[in-house]
């Protein structure tokens, strides 16, 4: 399963949320394996730009692990609003839906 999870941030905060977001993913792959990626939307709307995190093939120790990292890294002081998480399987993996 992965896991994508998106919020805002405003424009001229984007290099402190790279640098942190950074750290995060390197910390949540030292201690539970996980790999992260990081995306950012194209643009700017009402100021701010859409950010997503990627996570792949997690772990059951991934969500306590991302959790602690996340409140290591103090992001939430740079978003707006709410962060956003769907989890998705990839086709080889749908036959594990109950």
């Amino acid at each position: 399963m992965d896991r994508y999870i998106y919020y805002r941030v405003p424009a001229d905060q984007a290099l402190a949320l790279q640098h942190g977001v950074q750290g995060l993913q390197q910390r949540v792959f030292d201690l539970c394996g996980v790999p992260g990626e990081l995306k950012r939307r194209p643009g700017v709307q009402d100021g701010c730009h859409t950010w997503m995190e990627v996570y792949r093939g997690l772990t059951p120790e991934f969500e306590a692990c991302l959790r602690q990292c996340e409140e290591e890294a103090g992001l939430a002081a740079l978003i707006r609003g709410a962060r956003h998480a769907d989890d998705f399987w990839d086709s080889t993996e749908w036959s594990r839906e109950a």
